[in-house]
């Protein structure tokens, strides 16, 4: 690689050190090499930073730095500050990418060079076994203009993602008080801007789970998500978003009172009915959710405990 590469790659790390090895090797095994890594250790308490100069050492592409804890977006900017790179492409300690995905987007950028957003589908994994892939019908997968479809949810898994950094320091960057979906944030706020996502259908990222996944905190989840919408409609809107956002909004809203009814079904089944009222009041055309409600009141219904399998298993 000669001066400034086409790809910086953002690499927040806390106490991550089993699975760093693992994501940088992922990277530097890539078929398309002109990329740097900035690896920003965010207050670990284990040897990850120690572990990351160890690859800094071996590779002068990589470049470490070392924070006190501010979570994973105050962590991102941290990288995107030091990042010289024209794209900057987000990769969680725990994720792997397979060896073309750099390739395969930059190969979609040569095709598409208007896209603002790049990105792969990507397989859920164990750390020994795929899961099954994230899309698996091309109908629903989010490649073109997304327009207000991203404002129900996060469409595109972070470790995925390429952004042009212009674009990212321009929009100030991650909001560090979302710690579980500020990805989703930026994207969104680059949304309303007019977004062209251009996606590889192939999956090109493994992303790990296990119970360590920030994105497994359920009630932390949900509730980041309303106050995102909330903060979203801060903002100067064109009609068609301000729309979106408040049905996406009441409904996340009514997720939220799902979510605090879950331990209420073991501890108060008899607040259920209520907070089950409330998740629909929020969302009224939910007709799920009003019928959920109903089987709640109706005396020894078998629907109810029905319901309340559903509710434990999702939520």
């Amino acid at each position: 690689m000669n001066g400034t590469p086409v790809v910086s790659v953002l690499v927040p790390v806390y106490n991550g050190a089993a699975f760093l090895p693992e994501a940088l090797n992922s990277v530097r095994q890539q078929t398309f090499q002109d990329f740097e890594i900035v690896v920003v250790d965010d207050g670990s308490s284990d040897n990850s930073h120690a572990l990351a100069q160890k690859f800094a050492a071996a590779d002068g592409r990589i470049k470490t730095l070392r924070q006190t804890n501010g979570g994973t977006q105050a962590a991102r900017n941290t990288a995107l500050h030091h990042a010289s790179g024209e794209w900057i492409a987000l990769l969680d300690q725990d994720d792997v990418w397979l060896p073309e995905k750099l390739e395969a987007q930059m190969a979609l950028l040569a095709e598409s060079p208007r896209a603002d957003l790049l990105f792969t589908n990507y397989v859920h994994w164990d750390g020994a076994s795929d899961l099954g892939a994230r899309y698996t019908k091309r109908r629903k997968f989010p490649d073109g203009n997304v327009g207000t479809n991203l404002t129900r949810w996060c469409l595109f898994g972070a470790s995925t993602v390429m952004i042009r950094r212009a674009a990212a320091e321009e929009l100030g960057g991650f909001d560090s008080k979302f710690h579980l979906s500020g990805d989703w944030d930026l994207w969104l706020r680059l949304a309303e801007k007019g977004l062209l996502a251009k996606g590889v259908w192939e999956p090109q990222v493994r992303y790990r789970i296990w119970s360590g996944n920030e994105s497994r905190r359920t009630l932390d989840m949900t509730l980041e998500i309303v106050n995102i919408l909330e903060k979203a409609l801060t903002r100067p809107q064109r009609a068609m978003w301000r729309h979106a956002y408040k049905r996406s909004l009441q409904i996340a809203r009514g997720n939220l009172e799902l979510v605090r009814i879950r331990p209420l079904i073991e501890t108060q089944p008899q607040a259920v009915p209520a907070a089950m009222l409330r998740a629909w009041l929020h969302c009224p055309t939910r007709l799920k959710w009003l019928l959920w409600y109903l089987a709640t009141l109706w005396p020894n219904s078998p629907w109810a405990g029905i319901v309340y399998c559903k509710i434990r298993r999702k939520w």
